[in-house]
């Protein structure tokens, strides 16, 4: 996740678990993105933006300037992401929700993270709502009844939006692929994306020694349990497609594929900001 570049008060340390914690993708918005904040009383707030010479730049100022006024300390982190890229929105979403500690779906010790799935863009919009699905979110929506700027030429006023109420947003759990299953999809993509069956049989490790199947199995045995792994990536996810049914045969990484191994694949341990 990109290093924080904005800061007000103190709020609550990353990883409290009561902690207060929204995210917020900004585009030409300004109530719909502070009013539910102030609502909330929130301790911390992630401003999704996609880089200071954005056209939005002067509604992230201005949702800033706003919460430095709040009668309580809040932390602002404002996040350079692209916020038109779904891989990219769904990294740094998953960046946040790691180091906050909030991906236990299980755990009833915290706060779930709440996302603004509102403002920003449809693609944070989408990307939000997956992140709350997957991991321990919350999505909301704030409704508004009317916008206070052009189409053409959005500016920020002492009145943007006029809010009418903020509304939870259902969503169902979606469950991860197991990590056997994970393992073959980051294999594919470790080497450009495709590969021979005996090629990434040996990339899984299945024809070595100590390892499932191993040098003991014959090779019929070996592709067996390789096709084991990738029925259900190709048949129920559709994450891998594969050439021919033969020991030859090719397995390619599709673009679902890649969009998985961005919600659950290994990801490099992220900084906890401070």
């Amino acid at each position: 996740m990109p290093r924080p570049r904005t800061r007000v008060g103190t709020g609550s340390p990353v990883g409290a678990p009561h902690g207060r914690v929204h995210i917020a993708p900004v585009g030409f918005e300004v109530e719909r993105v502070t009013e539910p904040l102030e609502a909330d009383r929130a301790d911390r707030v992630y401003l999704l933006t996609r880089s200071e010479r954005d056209a939005a730049a002067p509604f992230v100022d201005e949702v800033t300037r706003r919460l430095r006024r709040a009668e309580w300390p809040v932390d602002v982190r404002v996040v350079r992401t692209d916020l038109w890229d779904v891989f990219h929105a769904l990294g740094s979403l998953r960046s946040i929700f790691e180091a906050e500690g909030r991906t236990d779906r299980n755990s009833r010790d915290i706060v779930p993270l709440r996302v603004n799935v509102s403002t920003g863009t449809k693609i944070t919009a989408i990307a939000g709502t997956l992140a709350c699905m997957l991991w321990n979110g919350t999505p909301y929506y704030a409704q508004v009844s009317r916008a206070w700027y052009s189409d053409r030429t959005p500016r920020v006023g002492e009145v943007h939006d006029v809010v009418e109420r903020v509304e939870p947003v259902g969503v169902y759990e979606l469950r991860a692929p197991g990590r056997e299953l994970v393992e073959v999809l980051e294999a594919l993509d470790r080497r450009g994306g495709a590969l021979r069956k005996r090629e990434l049989i040996g990339e899984l490790a299945l024809d070595r020694p100590g390892t499932e199947g191993g040098r003991n199995a014959s090779p019929q045995a070996q592709h067996g349990r390789l096709r084991r792994r990738l029925d259900p990536l190709e048949r129920r996810w559709g994450f891998v497609r594969t050439e021919s049914s033969g020991p030859r045969g090719r397995v390619h990484l599709t673009e679902q594929g890649r969009l998985a191994l961005t919600l659950f694949g290994r990801a490099p341990s992220p900084k906890r900001p401070t």
